[in-house]
């Protein structure tokens, strides 16, 4: 198995957008996820001095739901009310950059649109940055992660229903140390986010 450290996607199922977050942690297993109203998060249960352990998820307004590692989640969904998903995140990722942590850990950044089959990917590293448009795939994932994905991968899904179902099956992933997940997908008037979690 391949250690990704925080991964995400974005693709299409069943013509309808959707997004998720996988959490594998070595150092920080311990964490709980809280979802409230359009946000979701992720805190950290071991007493520790390191700032990026807890953080919002995912975010979700009328038009987009913002999947990300860090901080940023919010700062992306902020500019989003005013700029193109492309330039929300070429904007907050350049003027956040990496994580100043041991590892220069780089922060990843996903967008999805309600009804469309567009997505938005996004990358900053501590040596490499890129912010892609993407035509999603039926069926398919485009996937990036914090370590050992090199740029970002395609991926298939089996078939779900639900924003749990979706979270179920990226915790079926041959990764190690997963802790949990969280599936973003388009349901009726609104975005459905669910969690669903360890231990493995």
């Amino acid at each position: 198995m391949t250690y990704t450290g925080r991964t995400l996607g974005i693709g299409l199922m069943n013509g309808k957008p959707f997004a998720f977050y996988l959490l594998c942690s070595r150092s920080f297993p311990n964490r709980k996820a809280v979802i409230k109203g359009n946000a979701a998060y992720i805190i950290n249960q071991t007493e520790t001095d390191n700032p990026y352990v807890s953080y919002p998820v995912v975010r979700t307004n009328e038009m987009y739901a913002v999947v990300t590692n860090g901080l940023h989640t919010d700062f992306i969904s902020q500019a989003l009310v005013w700029e193109k998903p492309r330039k929300a995140l070429v904007h907050v990722l350049d003027a956040m950059d990496y994580e100043r942590d041991a590892y220069n850990t780089p922060r990843i950044a996903g967008i999805i649109e309600r009804g469309s089959e567009r997505g938005w990917l996004g990358f900053a590293g501590r040596d490499e940055f890129w912010v892609r448009s993407l035509r999603l795939k039926e069926g398919k994932a485009f996937v990036t992660a914090t370590y050992n994905v090199d740029g970002f991968v395609e991926l298939g899904l089996n078939g779900f229903s639900s924003a749990g179902e979706l979270a179920l099956e990226v915790l079926k992933l041959p990764l190690e140390h997963k802790v949990m997940a969280f599936g973003v997908t388009e349901a009726e008037n609104r975005w459905a986010v669910e969690m669903s979690g360890g231990p493995f």
